[in-house]
């Protein structure tokens, strides 16, 4: 009895999942054909469209570049100014060399701070925090340190070699700005930083040998020793 039992559930499950497979095929044979679509969409169409759109941008910056160590600086600036415009991945790298035509091929120095600024991120890729910087260092003179500070952001903590060239530029207009105590400081610090590149722990030692220590934190002279007056006074007059 128990076999007949099992044989009526079997049969049972099996209507079950032939009902179901009639009712959604179409809905799994649909699926089945949007994956595969998707698929060949992407490896013979969307693929090679994207690759042909790098093979152009990289060809156009090479251009760029050429145009720029050739001195057309009018045709570097605009194919530069094109990839910056498209917003790729190349875009960072395009606008670190269209800041350098601007300035290079008209003198404009507020256009290539202000494409650098455009670009410059904190938080970006290598290029965009190398701009950032490079727009700190064009505004350093203008700018007063708190503003300095605000454009650098979370770079001028960052423990890289970029990052230690923020806390140099912010050591530095601390200086200018008077506040000799703040710049020993930093300069003292990067003197010690894993991050910094030789050149900037050699710049520190320079400048910490240049800036004199101010008076309120240098060492007081040790005091003289007074002599007894009152046991000379004592000498002089009984003669002992």
């Amino acid at each position: 009895m128990s076999d007949i039992f099992e044989e009526v559930d079997e049969s049972i499950r099996q209507d079950k999942i032939e009902t179901a497979w009639k009712r959604y095929r179409l809905f799994v044979y649909g699926g089945a054909a949007l994956l595969i679509g998707a698929v060949a969409l992407n490896e013979f169409v969307l693929h090679p469209h994207f690759t042909q759109i790098r093979a152009e941008r990289a060809q156009a910056f090479e251009r760029a570049a050429t145009q720029l160590a050739d001195g057309d600086y009018a045709e570097a600036e605009a194919d530069f100014r094109t990839l910056v415009d498209e917003e790729s991945s190349l875009s960072p790298l395009a606008a670190n060399y269209l800041a350098q035509t601007v300035y290079e091929g008209s003198g404009d120095a507020a256009g290539a701070t202000d494409v650098l600024a455009g670009i410059g991120k904190a938080d970006g890729t290598p290029f965009e925090r190398a701009a950032l910087l490079k727009a700190a260092y064009a505004k350093a003179d203008t700018a007063s340190l708190t503003e300095l500070e605000t454009l650098l952001g979370d770079l001028k903590d960052e423990e890289s070699g970029l990052g230690a060239l923020a806390r140099e530029l912010i050591a530095a207009k601390a200086y200018a700005e008077g506040d000799a105590a703040r710049a020993r400081t930093a300069y003292n610090r990067l003197k010690f930083d894993a991050a910094a590149p030789q050149g900037v722990v050699r710049r520190a030692d320079i400048a910490l040998a240049a800036i004199p220590i101010p008076a309120e934190t240098a060492p007081a002279a040790p005091a003289e020793e007074a002599a007894p007056a009152e046991a000379s006074e004592t000498t002089e007059e009984t003669g002992q």
